[in-house]
């Protein structure tokens, strides 16, 4: 019955420790000549189809603090965009901005982009509304800052009281499927009703709506970890 309970781990928790595909190979740098470089088809990757990561609010807080230094030092708003670096998980967000103020955009226009992040997005909102008004934009920035920061505590402190309602979720899936695996190993007429057509039945069905509860309770607590 080894084999059997395997299995039965394997279908349980294998979603959980799959292995992540490979990030794309950086391609190789041209050498001025019209020919391009040979390149080895094993360092050949697909492309990851992991949506990218959205901009954490205590990196945007940074962002904002460093405008709004930057303004205070006396550089002007577009200015500051382009001189304070971004973190790196908005740094395509802010890259497209500038681009745009290269192009000849007005801040306005240029921060008018789509973001997967809702912390970026009320970032860029003040700066909008301090591109349309005028004014010193370096207070709204900071208490934007401030926003921002509070939002990072709150989600800090959800995910820890979330930590016990996780560990709970793990026992209940788990603890199922070792009190299988020792009844297997230690009582002879569960091997036998686990062999029959109605006992393989009932294990088969047991997986099943183990690992549904286990998703119903992941998709629970991860919904009111946000």
């Amino acid at each position: 019955m080894t084999p059997l309970f395997v299995f039965l781990l394997v279908v349980l928790l294998g979603g959980r420790f799959r292995v992540r595909p490979q990030g794309r190979a950086p391609a190789p740098a041209l050498d001025g000549s019209d020919e391009l470089p040979s390149v080895d088809r094993r360092t050949i990757r697909l492309p990851s189809r992991r949506r990218p990561r959205a901009a954490q609010p205590e990196h945007v807080a940074a962002w904002c603090d460093g405008l709004a230094r930057a303004i205070g030092g006396g550089s002007t708003l577009a200015s500051a965009i382009r001189e304070v670096e971004p973190p790196p998980d908005c740094s395509a967000e802010i890259e497209s901005i500038r681009l745009a103020l290269r192009r000849g955009a007005s801040l306005r226009e240029s921060c008018e982009i789509a973001t997967p992040s809702a912390h970026l997005g009320v970032a860029l909102t003040v700066i909008r509304a301090c591109a349309a008004h005028g004014g010193p934009a370096a207070e709204p920035l900071s208490r934007t800052a401030s926003t921002l920061r509070g939002r990072a505590a709150d989600i800090a402190e959800r995910h820890t009281q979330s930590a016990q309602a996780r560990l709970s979720a793990m026992v209940m899936t788990i603890l199922p499927v070792g009190m299988l695996g020792l009844l297997l190993l230690t009582s002879g007429s569960v091997r036998e009703f686990v062999i029959s057509p109605a006992g393989a039945g009932a294990v088969a069905s047991g997986v099943v709506l183990n690992a549904l509860g286990w998703r119903w309770m992941a998709r629970l607590i991860d919904g009111g970890s946000r």
